[in-house]
């Protein structure tokens, strides 16, 4: 089986830490030889690159794509909206990649089941992507994003839907 990694917490060259966890798990389950995989950790779009922005001018340096413990590791981009941001992020997640993974399966880099980490923004991100791309969705939530982004509504209703409609 094919898996694709969908996760905005992921390692980095740049962040070799963020995400760490995730990563364990992806290698310990590819070790397994239960599945093939490759990843899609999004970060957001920002266009300076100097580190007096921060973790901003971290994710303007992040390699697009890169190689970590021999997998394909794709960093594309997304808009991040001042003051809608949390709300709007799953739909801005979800337009940035998907044309991206559809171009991506015409060229043959095809997956059998998308595999989320982080239920807000990103579960729910993969489950619209996997609704418009015919694939099943399991989703890992890992923490703040249901004890903590859940206590919002917009972030709620969202976690509450996606949690409906995920196959795992």
């Amino acid at each position: 089986m094919q898996i694709l990694t969908f996760t905005t917490l992921y390692p980095s060259a740049l962040r070799p830490q963020h995400g760490i966890f995730v990563e364990t798990r992806l290698t310990k389950l590819i070790e397994s030889g239960a599945v093939a995989a490759r990843v899609m950790a999004p970060c957001p779009w920002f266009p300076f690159g100097s580190s007096r922005f921060g973790r901003y001018g971290t994710f303007a340096c992040t390699p697009r794509q890169e190689i970590r413990q021999g997998l394909r590791v794709d960093h594309p981009r997304y808009p991040v909206l001042p003051k809608v941001g949390m709300s709007a992020a799953p739909l801005a997640l979800f337009a940035a990649i998907l044309p991206l993974l559809r171009r991506q399966i015409r060229q043959g880099a095809d997956f059998d089941l998308i595999d989320a980490h982080y239920f807000y923004p990103d579960g729910v991100a993969a489950l619209l992507l996997g609704r418009a791309l015919g694939r099943p969705v399991v989703i890992t939530a890992r923490g703040s994003d249901l004890n903590i982004l859940a206590r919002h509504t917009i972030p709620r209703r969202w976690i509450q839907w996606a949690a409906r409609r995920a196959e795992a």
